[in-house]
């Protein structure tokens, strides 16, 4: 029998339980693990299930146990996947469900920012409307995304449909090249160019070495101090403290960001600064939990798990 042991389960919605696996199983669920307590609860765990706990070389050597990590997201910087192949570990991810929700939320941020959403809806409760002597009011900027210009870094699933939707706006998109490229790829522009041109730069690519701090204080100086910063990939792809200071000094026009560095934000994250701000848009990490991501998730969770107790390799990492 397979002892299948969840190790955070509240980052899925209670509304949208996990399919249990074909295969027989002792299921055991937990809220929440502290990482000290992930090698005593998984230590006769032949299935680990997570979102976001830590699995290192240090607890997963204390999991005898353990033939499968199913990752319930597409990211998976928590697991250290080199120690996974060394020990015959599998890992499967799930993957292309959220594609079309973050790219919705990366829009929906562009807009608000661009027409001043925020700003208004504040000024309508406070009497602008029902105060105004003309029927039209326009208290703060109204921008056209039409005709302005939207980088994107990271041109991956997420990217590439990001662009397309900001083409059907009548944008133009710019691809940014890989930051220390020696030459640039069809279709691509360079990195300080694409950055130094953009209206609007929207961060897509995975945290890993190559990308963290991609975004400091030195790439600030060169963007336009109309632009917006979007970052909904990972925190730590953009300098958080930088970024801040961007904004309050008013190197840039605004940005948003649905990622932090560290999740919950603590009260002492730079983006606390930022909360009340007009110009600068946070949401806690939710641009991938649609309904219909929810349930697509799930879907593939059990599809993941199935496959690899019968044979079959189904969005295997390893």
């Amino acid at each position: 029998m397979e002892k299948i042991v969840h190790l955070d389960a509240i980052a899925i919605p209670a509304a949208f339980p996990l399919p249990r696996p074909n295969c027989e199983h002792e299921w055991i669920s937990y809220e929440t693990t502290k990482y000290e307590d992930i090698a005593a609860r998984c230590a006769e765990a032949t299935v680990v299930v997570t979102n976001k706990c830590r699995l290192t070389a240090e607890n997963m050597a204390k999991m005898p146990k353990l033939k499968l990590v199913a990752e319930l997201a597409t990211g998976y910087n928590n697991i250290d996947i080199d120690y996974c192949r060394e020990h015959n570990i599998a890992v499967t991810t799930i993957q292309g469900y959220s594609t079309l929700s973050v790219a919705e939320h990366t829009l929906a941020m562009m807009l608000s920012l661009s027409r001043s959403f925020i700003q208004t809806h504040k000024a309508m409760g406070e009497g602008l409307w029902v105060n105004a002597n003309c029927f039209c009011q326009k208290p703060y900027p109204i921008v056209d995304l039409n005709g302005r210009t939207l980088t994107v870094v990271g041109s991956g699933a997420i990217g590439s449909r990001i662009g397309a939707l900001a083409s059907a706006f009548g944008m133009k998109v710019l691809k940014a090249e890989h930051k220390q490229a020696t030459s640039v790829r069809l279709g691509y522009t360079e990195f300080k160019q694409a950055i130094a041109e953009a209206d609007f730069i929207s961060i897509n690519c995975p945290l890993n070495n190559e990308t963290s701090n991609l975004i400091t204080k030195a790439e600030f100086a060169l963007m336009k101090p109309s632009v917006f910063v979007i970052n909904n990939a990972r925190g730590g792809v953009v300098n958080e403290a930088d970024w801040v200071d961007a904004v309050l000094t008013g190197k840039i026009a605004g940005g948003a960001a649905d990622v932090a560095s560290t999740e919950p934000l603590p009260e002492d994250h730079p983006f606390v600064k930022l909360l009340q701000n007009d110009n600068f848009i946070l949401t806690p990490h939710q641009a991938w939990m649609s309904d219909d991501c929810l349930v697509e998730l799930c879907r593939q969770f059990k599809e993941n798990v199935d496959a690899f107790f019968e044979g079959r390799s189904v969005r295997r990492i390893v």
